[in-house]
């Protein structure tokens, strides 16, 4: 297969998108677990164990994050599509999921499966011409399974899941 030298030019470019830089440097400065834990908080912490876990068993999506800092915005993605994006703050973690055309018309169909506090949400988030960003702030919410269930109408989790 011959390239020509534009396309590899944009390969070259995505690869560079992808790698931070404590992975240039040979080294990973990303925090951990725990000291992500501990920086979120009690609440925002125990969510971000739960979705990071579920992610992990369900789908296979990476964590790219754009800095090596506690507070750096985290994308799951894979083939240049987000499933989810964690905006960690001190003692909060904020979980934006977008929404399409097609999970709009997904959730509007089951949305008696949801808690109030997604459905009004989801009813006060701007409808725009590609669909609805849903931005989930923990705490004050804490419904893991919401969450979940959002996850599911975006993408189908792996089989035998």
């Amino acid at each position: 297969m011959k390239l020509d030298r534009l396309n590899t030019e944009r390969i070259q470019l995505n690869v560079e998108i992808f790698v931070t830089k404590g992975d240039a440097e040979g080294s990973n400065d990303a925090p951990s677990n725990n000291e992500m834990m501990n920086f979120l908080g009690n609440r925002g912490g125990k969510m971000w164990k739960a979705i990071t876990k579920y992610l992990s068993e369900n789908y296979e999506f990476e964590p790219v994050r754009e800095k090596d800092e506690l507070d750096s915005t985290i994308r799951y993605r894979r083939s240049g599509k987000t499933l989810i994006t964690f905006y960690p703050k001190k003692d909060e973690l904020t979980v934006l999921i977008i929404f399409g055309k097609k999970e709009v018309e997904k959730f509007e169909n089951s949305k008696d499966e949801f808690s109030p506090e997604i459905v009004e949400l989801f009813e006060n988030t701007n409808q725009y011409h590609d669909g609805r960003w849903l931005h989930i702030k923990v705490p004050p919410f804490e419904g893991f399974e919401d969450i979940r269930k959002l996850l599911r109408i975006k993408r189908k989790p792996k089989k035998g899941t």
